[in-house]
């Protein structure tokens, strides 16, 4: 695992993967964009995990009907499903969610900064190495908001039939095949979910999609998502809607995932050189929290 202590480490971290990509073996892939996420602390196995992922998997649907019943004039402002779980995801809700960004120095900030709003805590943070993980994400994994493949996964979390929803045993690996699995009453079922947004969608899914874990630029409404240069990845179900897709590298044709350590006692430094960058908690968060977090900072009051 690759190892940073300031913003000149970091960049030449970068250049190295800029040049030699994220496979072990430095096959440089051409076609791939690359993505970042910055954690606080090294969770291990359920690192950089969608939140739903760390809950109970069958209450999904609920969380979801039970949040647009308590906040419906907000929900009404989104036009699809994926829109929804953004918000949810905006307001700490979990979700299949997961926050990524295109800015190395947005992930290496979260990496860093101890963040009281999420229950963080110098004597848990302070002390534990920050992790960075970076991601290289091929052209066609990378889909817009309004992408129908979007829209596929993001519908299995309010799928909410008795019957549930589990395609282990649907084979759709042939045109006869593909026919069957599209007529069968859970696919249908999610098809009906998806014409609630998408009147005009063709009943016709990809098996694929459904256990796939994609990388979404979401519609940029959200003056924190802009601020952060944020993206989502999406993650599909494996096999069973009960259970997320698993991360799986795929230097041929998929996504890689690569991990960075950020010592805790490099962590202090390299916020001190963000903000020699202009890179403080108000600027990451442009709204009341962002204000909140700088007004109550001692820097503010010592000024």
């Amino acid at each position: 695992m690759d190892e940073i202590r300031s913003i000149a480490d970091w960049i030449e971290c970068l250049n190295h993967y800029k040049h030699y990509g994220l496979d072990a073996y430095g096959n440089r892939r051409s076609g791939v964009r690359y993505y970042f996420r910055g954690e606080g602390k090294d969770f291990g196995s359920t690192g950089a995990t969608p939140g739903i992922g760390r809950r109970n998997m069958k209450k999904e649907a609920k969380l979801f009907r039970e949040t647009e019943r308590r906040i419906p004039d907000e929900f009404a402002k989104c036009k699809s499903t994926f829109e929804r779980l953004v918000l949810m995801q905006h307001y700490g809700i979990p979700t299949r969610l997961l926050d990524i960004t295109t800015s190395a120095l947005q992930s290496l900030f979260f990496a860093c900064y101890i963040d009281p709003d999420y229950g963080m805590t110098e004597k848990e943070f302070g002390n534990a190495d920050g992790v960075i993980y970076v991601y290289e994400v091929p052209d066609h994994k990378i889909k817009n908001f309004h992408s129908d493949a979007v829209s596929v996964v993001a519908n299995i979390a309010v799928y909410d039939y008795k019957e549930g929803l589990d395609i282990r045993n649907l084979r759709a690996d042939e045109e006869n095949n593909r026919k069957a699995f599209n007529t069968d009453s859970k696919i249908q079922h999610l098809v009906h979910e998806i014409r609630a947004e998408k009147p005009y969608f063709e009943k016709w899914i990809d098996k694929k999609d459904m256990e796939s874990i994609f990388c979404v630029h979401p519609l940029l409404d959200n003056p924190r998502v802009r601020a952060q240069q944020g993206a989502f990845l999406i993650y599909g179900m494996d096999g069973d809607r009960t259970k997320l897709a698993q991360w799986k590298d795929d230097p041929q044709d998929g996504m890689i995932r690569r991990k960075v350590r950020v010592p805790a006692q490099a962590k202090k430094r390299l916020l001190e050189e963000l903000e020699m960058l202009g890179m403080t908690p108000d600027v990451v968060y442009p709204d009341w929290k962002g204000t909140r977090l700088r007004l109550n900072s001692e820097d503010f009051w010592n000024e």
